[in-house]
């Protein structure tokens, strides 16, 4: 794959990461998580596909955020589930940020 796609796609994936983090800090107010993971949840897959065709580092830590995101629909112990999710996310961000100007 090209360099200018993987750049993209890595773009795509950390502004998408930024969403899900929102969608989980949203999903905090109670019952706002049954809003938000409407997008949450898609935009999770979603990167998983970016994390396996950039193979940018993050395949593991996605795949444990589609977990978190199913999780999160628990009542009262999804809480704990958006706290990991958020900082699943964080790391995700992190990892991506820095991969960023690499290619």
């Amino acid at each position: 794959m090209r360099s200018d796609t993987i750049r993209l796609l890595n773009l795509l994936q950390l502004l998408s990461e930024v969403a899900i983090a929102v969608g989980y800090l949203l999903g905090l107010i109670p019952f706002v998580y049954a809003w938000s993971c409407a997008w949450v949840i898609p935009l999770v897959v979603v990167n998983l596909v970016f994390a396996i065709l950039t193979g940018n580092g993050t395949t593991l830590k996605t795949i444990i955020n589609i977990a978190l995101a199913f999780l999160s629909l628990i009542p009262l112990l999804g809480y704990v589930f958006r706290f990991g999710g958020i900082v699943v996310s964080g790391l995700n961000m992190r990892e991506l940020s820095k991969r960023r100007n690499n290619y």
